[in-house]
């Protein structure tokens, strides 16, 4: 077992009136993952991925809200975060390799299909899923992060988009990315959360709890890795014929990261989908605004 994974039970500060959220570990695709569950075991399953530079509490909001609807909630910690394995070669962080996580987790539960809820580099991970393995999946909802080969056209194409995205060049370097996000208690992740978002959207306790994870050995590194990865390997569009898995994009208008125009076009690539805009929200909608978001979500979960 690596060293950085300790077998025992995680517990974070969820509110009173959450049904029980549960933490195990799961051994499967090669790697240990760590995931939170929440709901009744024979509930409808429901995946929620997380994004950079978060990990499963992420979903504190939605988590206790799905569970109580009858969901059987299930966040994990994706490769290279926080509490789950770690591997050490920028190869193992592609989106192939990605995708078949999200699938062995689904196996490991015996889950035929599930509906599934993800965000920033989630998000990605599930329109590849959906592509490769689209008997797998129910229904998805996107948040704020456009299909990948999407992005790289953007970026190529739009020069306000790859200004916004400098960032993803500059962690392609080898060490220095960690050492500057690291450095002074991780000043600089703490800020690409609270410097971006709606006043009030990370509260000091959760930003206490990012650092925990932050602070595990490789995590930063292996964060950073699947940025490395997409740089080194940019991703093909998997096949010519359309998405079918009936699909919504959430996506806060005042992104600071992304524009709202690569969730338009992404739709082009879907054959069941549709994109709904938040006036107020930014990259960070499931922490700003979840009592619009929720509803929402469900309702769309909800449509025959």
């Amino acid at each position: 077992m690596p060293s950085d994974l300790k077998e025992k039970p995680q517990t974070f500060p969820f509110p009173s009136d959450f049904p029980e959220v549960r933490s195990e570990y799961l051994d499967t695709n090669g790697q240990k993952f760590f995931l939170l569950e929440s709901g009744p075991k024979d509930g409808k399953p429901l995946l929620l991925l997380h994004g950079f530079p978060e990990f499963s509490y992420a979903w504190k909001n939605q988590i206790g809200y799905f569970a109580k609807l009858g969901y059987l909630v299930i966040a994990p910690d994706q490769r290279g975060y926080a509490r789950s394995s770690k591997p050490k070669s920028i190869s193992d962080y592609g989106l192939d390799i990605l995708s078949e996580d999200i699938i062995s987790i689904l196996d490991a539960y015996e889950i035929s299909k599930t509906d599934i809820i993800a965000h920033d580099w989630g998000g990605a991970v599930t329109y590849w899923a959906l592509s490769k393995f689209p008997e797998r999946f129910r229904k998805a909802c996107i948040l704020n992060v456009p299909h990948p080969t999407i992005m790289k056209r953007k970026i190529l194409s739009d020069k306000v988009q790859r200004k916004k995205s400098m960032y993803i060049l500059f962690f392609r370097i080898p060490w220095l990315p960690e050492f500057l996000l690291s450095r002074l208690n991780f000043r600089k992740l703490e800020r690409s959360l609270t410097k971006t978002s709606m006043k009030g959207a990370f509260s000091e306790e959760e930003i206490s709890i990012y650092k925990e994870a932050w602070a595990m050995p490789g995590c930063v590194k292996s964060m950073l890795h699947w940025y490395r990865a997409a740089v080194k390997n940019p991703p093909k569009l998997i096949r010519t014929r359309k998405i079918k898995v009936p699909t919504r994009i959430f996506w806060g208008e005042k992104d600071r990261f992304l524009a709202k125009e690569m969730a338009e076009e992404t739709l082009e690539l879907f054959s069941d989908a549709s994109v709904h805009f938040f006036s107020k929200g930014t990259h960070w909608i499931h922490h700003e605004i979840p009592e619009i978001l929720n509803p929402e979500l469900l309702s769309f979960l909800s449509e025959e």
